[in-house]
């Protein structure tokens, strides 16, 4: 009698919210879009960054930040799970002005001369004449030359003239254009097969209404393999609230399609980030 209720107990744990809950938490995440910047250092160190990713089932992260020894210093912490992109700012202000400040570009390219990186990004691209500047072509010949990968915070509209000017790019496209619709973020999907997407700050538009949106479902499903997860630790708070973030990103994740939602959490960022010599 007592094995027969200890069985009807886990059977009945098993249909709960609770357990799918705990399945859905053992499903690894790569974080595509982590910033440690200069404001994080004197609060967490790498290993209390490394922490607070083992919590949120965070197994590896594509890391950038201003400066650059932000993601050094993770990389050196985390050789095995961090993938390093490049931001060529110093300070906050650098956003507005890299793509035509020649003191910036002599600071990128020694740094990236060492061949560390594996992701330009994540820059801002506002206007068009930010990509003809001597500065900005420099910057994508060694994209050219290094095969790297870009990671652009714009919108749709400027996304198309960078893919005009450089067909051959690959881009990881930051926030699916922030506050671009999914019907916008499917055509761009749709009309360039070098352009995958991450969702970080998407996480209110995915869920809007409290539920998953069926505009973005259907183009999860219809794009599941150009899809990937991001937090965008671009200030201190942002680190408060890392497992929260996380959690936003599962919640949407666990009423997808199971292979759809693997793929998005983690698979498609494996793939685009194999382990270095594979």
């Amino acid at each position: 009698m007592m094995k027969t209720l200890i069985s009807l107990a886990a059977i009945l744990f098993w249909l709960t919210p609770a357990f799918a809950q705990a399945q859905d938490q053992k499903r690894p995440i790569f974080d595509t879009h982590m910033h440690y910047s200069h404001d994080a250092w004197d609060v967490y160190t790498p290993a209390q960054i490394l922490e607070k990713m083992d919590k949120a089932g965070v197994t590896k992260a594509l890391v950038s930040s201003r400066p650059d020894d932000g993601t050094m210093k993770m990389l050196e912490a985390a050789p095995d799970r961090i993938v390093a992109g490049f931001r060529p700012y110093k300070v906050s202000t650098s956003l507005a002005s890299w793509h035509s400040d020649p003191d910036l570009l002599a600071y990128s390219e020694p740094r990236l001369a060492k061949r560390q990186h594996r992701v330009f990004g994540e820059i801002h691209i506002n206007t068009p004449e930010n990509l003809e500047t001597p500065e900005m072509k420099r910057y994508l010949e060694i994209v050219a030359e290094q095969g790297l990968i870009v990671q652009p915070h714009t919108d749709a509209a400027m996304l198309r003239v960078l893919f005009a000017k450089a067909p051959n790019l690959r881009i990881l496209w930051a926030h699916a254009g922030f506050t671009e619709p999914a019907s916008v973020v499917g055509a761009m999907l749709d009309q360039y097969p070098n352009l995958w997407t991450e969702t970080s700050f998407r996480a209110g538009d995915i869920m809007a209404g409290g539920g998953l949106s069926a505009e973005w479902k259907a183009l999860f499903i219809r794009h599941a393999d150009r899809f990937m997860i991001g937090t965008d630790t671009w200030v201190v708070d942002r680190w408060h609230e890392y497992g929260g973030l996380i959690g936003e990103h599962r919640a949407w994740l666990e009423l997808l399609p199971a292979d759809v939602a693997e793929k998005i959490a983690y698979k498609n960022a494996e793939k685009m980030f194999p382990p270095t010599g594979n």
